[in-house]
């Protein structure tokens, strides 16, 4: 149970910004919107991981991971910035769903701790990141918005 969510369960915050897409049917403003968020949330994982470099801990414990993985920087969690990401998306358009996203980035980053696969501090770091990129996203595309708006 504990591989499966460390490696699977991610797609349910992912299915969950699907379907408040399909529910809204604002379809060009909220694509546009997670587009540019998941955009911010790479770069900004891209940036944090290139400036701090931290080992993962079934490398510095000499353990085999529950989940196969490359002994790669452990810092900062991806599969938590995709559901820090898709809990800022979902936020304001369902708090019934964003509870669900919330719940389920704990269970999974509770999962990829105990596989070993990261240290407390990555998971928070990743979802973390997730948010920021997806305000990141919302503020380039509202500064596209007026951009256009004052032409």
């Amino acid at each position: 149970m504990i591989a499966f969510a460390a490696q699977w369960l991610v797609v349910v915050p992912a299915l969950l910004v699907i379907a408040a897409i399909a529910i809204r049917r604002t379809w060009k403003r909220d694509l546009v919107e997670a587009l540019l968020g998941g955009l911010g949330t790479i770069a900004l994982v891209k940036i944090a991981g290139s400036l701090f470099t931290e080992p993962r801990p079934f490398v510095v414990e000499h353990l085999r991971p529950l989940v196969a993985h490359p002994p790669d920087n452990a810092f900062p969690s991806d599969h938590l910035a995709a559901c820090g990401l898709a809990f800022a998306y979902v936020w304001p358009r369902s708090r019934g769903m964003a509870v669900l996203t919330l719940l389920l980035s704990a269970a999974i980053g509770s999962a990829r701790v105990a596989a070993r696969l990261h240290w407390p501090g990555d998971i928070v770091a990743g979802f973390l990141l997730g948010i920021l990129g997806f305000v990141l996203g919302l503020v380039v595309y509202r500064s596209l918005q007026a951009t256009r708006l004052s032409r």
